[in-house]
């Protein structure tokens, strides 16, 4: 007897123990929201008593949660098998019972990012991810082996009966593109290394146009680096009629950030001509997702030496530069050794300043919000500046709108991150270089917003400056410490904002960022 399938859990964890027993407590409440959240995820689910909802929400989430406790998958395998007679029986589209199934991961997640539960989310994740990757894949599985069933019966069928039955093979082959259609993942059919056939799904994720996709090479929707792995993969299982397999790859066609993609696929004969079928899935928001958490443990572990730091570094540091100073007021040097006094004191201010913002990595970033004037605070920066922008022979263009709204924001920490800009800019020019300052009231995504620019006429960035722009630690400067664009984006997060980047290597760089208006 084969072994039973089931998901390796990181048990010995204390972390994921704890997580498995918050779950445990949680049940009631859980099932309670996913049954709400359900009544209102479509038509075809608000119409359903909600005493069947609760059933099926039930015997799902304790599905899941035994997935969870042991691995094992038999229970959830039976509950997918159940809940995919039923809905198909209630006519429900395929996207809406795929939807249903991300409930429990959202559910969970929002309520793991509370501050006094972020701590299991490294550990728990993962986990969760497999439990709901093993049922999206497994309802996709049982999708395909009713379309090979679908497919098959069609070209039997026009070879019985060609003119009795053209009418119903072409009723049967438009329900069968419509039920394609209808579903979040992209669903396509390869033959000989060409697209005989792509949902829209496929087509919108790959921004390609339907009507110009069937024909066309797999390899033009997958990104140059991927295309000949992806393309052998196909190769290799058409030559050894495999079962198929799964494989990641970068799709073409769309913004890098949103490119990763999961693919399923098969060999199967439709007559005597063997194609690949496969189903694809977007995947950005996992990947996005597990680097966020990475990045979280990186700025832990930052977070630690920056504490050690602070208390075995900083206080002597403030003592030498203390004492340096004072130095500088007795001590009556001239020449050279009077600059050497100067540019120690300066030395060690600029690791003082270091200190700073590592502790601004390492602690969570507190706001107090209140009604603030992006145009008084861009202006405020601008003169505490104004020193720098003289000795560095830069000039300053201000453009600021009138009758600006007011946005809630901290004030302190939105003067930090535009004087972070400032002086970004002040480092990338020479003398003679302009600085343009700009706030204006703009429409972004159906609401109100104030945006507030700083733009430098320098050399701007290369390819590899902006992909690694708010990295941590990533700098192309001789004395820069990688940190000052990541504080400022940490801080239009914590604000509701965002941050866009304009410019390109040679015409200088705009960073423009953006806050919800006050209500």
């Amino acid at each position: 007897m084969p072994p039973r399938p089931s998901l390796a859990l990181p048990q010995e964890s204390p972390a994921y123990q704890a997580f498995l027993q918050w779950l445990d407590q949680q049940t009631d409440d859980l099932i309670d929201e996913w049954v709400v959240r359900l009544a209102t995820l479509s038509s075809s689910y608000s119409v359903r008593p909600t005493s069947e909802l609760y059933v099926t929400v039930n015997e799902a989430f304790r599905a899941n949660l035994e997935v969870l406790h042991t691995g094992a998958l038999e229970r959830i395998d039976r509950f997918i098998r159940q809940i995919t007679q039923m809905r198909l029986q209630a006519g429900f589209p395929l996207s809406d019972v795929q939807k249903a199934f991300e409930l429990f991961r959202t559910i969970v997640v929002e309520r793991l990012e509370e501050p006094k539960l972020a701590h299991l989310l490294p550990v728990c994740v993962k986990p969760i991810n497999q439990c709901l990757a093993f049922t999206i894949h497994r309802f996709s599985d049982m999708f395909q082996q009713m379309a090979e069933k679908s497919i098959r019966s069609h070209a039997q069928g026009l070879e019985r009966t060609v003119r009795i039955r053209t009418a119903e093979l072409a009723e049967r082959e438009q329900r069968y593109k419509t039920l394609v259609n209808e579903i979040n993942d992209g669903y396509f059919i390869v033959q000989g290394e060409r697209v005989a056939f792509a949902n829209h799904a496929f087509c919108r994720m790959h921004g390609a146009d339907p009507e110009n996709v069937a024909g066309r090479p797999f390899a033009d929707f997958v990104t140059s680096e991927g295309r000949a792995r992806v393309i052998q993969a196909f190769r290799s299982a058409l030559s050894s009629r495999s079962p198929g397999g799964q494989m990641e790859y970068t799709r073409a066609g769309c913004p890098l950030a949103e490119a990763p993609t999961e693919m399923r696929y098969k060999v199967v004969e439709l007559g005597q001509v063997p194609v690949t079928i496969g189903i694809c899935r977007d995947i950005s928001g996992r990947v996005a997702m597990e680097n966020r958490l990475r990045e979280n443990e990186r700025m832990a572990y930052v977070g630690q030496i920056a504490a050690s730091l602070s208390h075995e570094i900083r206080n002597p540091l403030s003592t030498c530069t203390l004492n340096m100073m004072i130095l500088q007021d007795k001590l009556h040097l001239e020449g050279f050794d009077r600059r050497r006094l100067e540019m120690t004191v300066r030395e060690l201010t600029r690791l003082d300043s270091i200190l700073h913002q590592l502790l601004d990595m390492a602690r969570p970033m507190n706001i107090v919000p209140g009604p603030v004037d992006l145009s008084l605070a861009a202006r405020d920066c601008v003169e505490l500046l104004a020193d720098k922008i003289k000795a560095a022979g830069v000039s300053v263009r201000q453009r600021h709108a009138a009758g600006l709204p007011l946005v809630e924001a901290d004030l302190g920490k939105m003067e930090q991150a535009v004087l972070n800009l400032m002086l970004n800019a002040l480092e990338s020019l020479e003398a003679g270089g302009r600085i343009t300052v700009w706030t204006r009231q703009v429409a972004h995504q159906g609401a109100r917003w104030v945006e507030l620019g700083v733009h430098d006429n320098g050399q701007g960035l290369d390819a590899e400056a902006r992909d690694n722009l708010f990295t941590p630690f990533y700098t192309n400067k001789n004395r820069g410490t990688g940190l000052g664009l990541s504080i400022v984006k940490r801080i239009l997060e914590a604000h509701g904002g965002g941050m866009t980047v304009k410019g390109r290597h040679g015409i200088g760089v705009a960073f423009i960022m953006r806050l919800p208006c006050q209500p």
